[in-house]
C-alpha cells in the first residue's frame, strides 16, 4: 500500500543506517497504523531508540518528518521509530493519543525484532506531536484517557528514559478558536470537535495539568520567534514540571521560528541537536 509522504527521497541505506518505510503494524477504525524504522549501524548489539511523533496540527503529517533527526541519531548509534496516528478532524481526540501510546507499546513489545533495547527508549515529539508525546507520557492512570489496545499490548509498559518535545502546545485552552499551526484553520477545534466547548475535557487534553505524573526527565525546546505556537507554552510546561518536583530543562532559541529544523544547518537547530545529544548520551 502506498502512503503520502511529506519528505520524499529519503535514502534507504547509508554507512550509518538502514531504513524501512511505512511498516503497517495494526489498524484503528480501518486506518493503517505504521512506522518508519531507521536502524543504526553504529550500535553494538541492541541499540537505544527514539520513538518520534510527527507534527502537522493533528490534521496532517506522516512518519517521514523524522528524516533529519533520525539520520542524525543514527550517526550517534541510536535507532529511530517514527510512528503515525489517526488524523483530525476525521478522528477526534483521544484517537491520536491512543495511537501514540499503542505505537510506543508496540515498539517495546517487538524490540528484539526491531533491533533495539526496550530499556533504552526516549520519546520525541514535534509541534502537535510534542503535545501528543508529552500527554502520552503523563496520561497513564488517567481513566478518561485509558488507551484502546489489542490484548497483546495491555500489559506492556510505556516507560521511557526521556521525553524531548519541540515547540508544542501544552495548554489547549488559550489556543481554542485560534488559527495556529495551520493558516486559516482551528487545529484545537479540529482535534476536540464539539467538546472544545467543555472546559473539563480541554483540561484533560492538556498535559500542563498532569505535570505531576511525569516520571522521566523532560527537555523542552522552543523558538522565541514562533508565531504559530507561542514559546510561552513551553515556559509554562517547564514551570509546571519544576513545581511538581520533576526533572525538566528548557531551551529557548532566540529568534528561532516554528519548525526551525527546516534550516537544518542553522544555529537554532545546531543548538537544539546539541541539547538533545547531551540528554540522550546521559540517559540512553
Amino acid at each position: 500500500m502506498e502512503f503520502p509522504r511529506q519528505v520524499p527521497a529519503i535514502p534507504r541505506h547509508s554507512e550509518v543506517h538502514d531504513l524501512e518505510t511505512d511498516v503497517v503494524y495494526g489498524t484503528a477504525d480501518g486506518v493503517p497504523l505504521r512506522y518508519d524504522l531507521y536502524r543504526t549501524k553504529r550500535a553494538p548489539g541492541a541499540a537505544p531508540a527514539v520513538v518520534l511523533v510527527h507534527g502537522g496540527a493533528w490534521m496532517r503529517g506522516d512518519p517521514s518528518q523524522a528524516a533529519g533527526n533520525a539520520l542524525h541519531f543514527a550517526r550517534l548509534g541510536i535507532s529511530t521509530v517514527s510512528i503515525s496516528y489517526r488524523l483530525a478532524p476525521a478522528h477526534r481526540f483521544p484517537a491520536q493519543l491512543h495511537d501514540v501510546r499503542r505505537g510506543l507499546r508496540h515498539v517495546r513489545a517487538h524490540a528484539a525484532e526491531l533491533g533495539i533495547d526496550p530499556e533504552r527508549i526516549a520519546l520525541l515529539g514535534l509541534s502537535a506531536g510534542a503535545h501528543l508525546a508529552m500527554l502520552a507520557h503523563v496520561s497513564p492512570g488517567i481513566e478518561a484517557l485509558a488507551p484502546e489496545l489489542p490484548a497483546a499490548l495491555e500489559a506492556v509498559s510505556e516507560r521511557v528514559r526521556a521525553v524531548i518535545v519541540h515547540y508544542g502546545p501544552y495548554d489547549l485552552a488559550p489556543l481554542r478558536g485560534r488559527a495556529v499551526m495551520v493558516s486559516d484553520a482551528d487545529p484545537v477545534g479540529a482535534l476536540l470537535g464539539p467538546r472544545t466547548r467543555e472546559p473539563g475535557w480541554v483540561e484533560v487534553a492538556s498535559p500542563i495539568h498532569h505535570a505531576a505524573r511525569a516520571t522521566a526527565p523532560v527537555l523542552l525546546i522552543h523558538g522565541t520567534a514562533d508565531t504559530l505556537v507561542p514559546h510561552r507554552q513551553s515556559e509554562r510546561m517547564h514551570a509546571a514540571l519544576l513545581a511538581a518536583g520533576k526533572q525538566s530543562e528548557l531551551l529557548l532559541l532566540d529568534g528561532a521560528p516554528h519548525a526551525f529544523q527546516v534550516n537544518w544547518r542553522g544555529e537554532a537547530n545546531q543548538r537544539a541537536n546539541a541539547a538533545m545529544d547531551a540528554l540522550l548520551e546521559r540517559l540512553l
